[in-house]
This record gives C-alpha cells, sequence and structure tokens, in this order.
C-alpha cells in the first residue's frame, strides 16, 4: 500500500470505505458561533486523513472536496447530522469562495 503521504482523496475514500464498517461522522450546531463534527477515533481519523490528503493535491487539479449527509458523501453520516463541510484550498484560480460571496452580497444591496 502507499505511504499515507502519497495517498489522494479518492484513495482515503476508497481505503476507510472497504472497511466492514465505513466510520460515520455526526455534525450539528451547538450554538450560533460553534459547529460540532462528532465521532469515534476512527471517523475522526478518516476526517483528518481526507483533509490533510486534499491539503497535501497540489499535482491534482481540484482544489475543492465536499461531503455532505445529504448528497455525495452521505454515507460517512449518521442519519442526525444536518451539515456537511466544504474544503477548499488556496490559492486557486477562482480566489477564495468567502471573496465571491462577500462580493455577491454588495452587488444584490
Amino acid at each position: 500500500m502507499a505511504r499515507l503521504k502519497e495517498l489522494t482523496t479518492s484513495d482515503i475514500v476508497r481505503l476507510y470505505s472497504r472497511r466492514r464498517k465505513p466510520p460515520k461522522l455526526t455534525t450539528t450546531s451547538l450554538n450560533r458561533d460553534t459547529m460540532l463534527i462528532e465521532g469515534d477515533s476512527r471517523a475522526l481519523e478518516f476526517l483528518g486523513h481526507l483533509i490533510l490528503a486534499h491539503s497535501r493535491a497540489d499535482k491534482y487539479p481540484c482544489c475543492k472536496i465536499s461531503l455532505h449527509p445529504k448528497s455525495a458523501g452521505s454515507v460517512w453520516f449518521t442519519k442526525e447530522s444536518p451539515y456537511g463541510f466544504y474544503l477548499h484550498k488556496l490559492p486557486c484560480s477562482e480566489g477564495s469562495i468567502l471573496d465571491m460571496k462577500a462580493s455577491k452580497k454588495r452587488k444584490t444591496k
């Protein structure tokens, strides 16, 4: 098997999905300012490896990855999870998603 440093996000998903019982994350809002991502050690390990693989993806064309309990990636979430996550690596030719969002808000006012 390839060393962890060499694995892509697709490799991580494939590796963890082969397990008899794939890890599950639970997401929810704790309060107005805090989102909870909860899981056992295997689930948090999966999330950590996924983020690391995404951060090291210089030689791969995609700067974004998302998993959501009601669409792509739903297998990784418990039924109680209302939120997914979207990772966007900068710098990106499209710029920052937060900057684009703020710019759209200003244009609509």
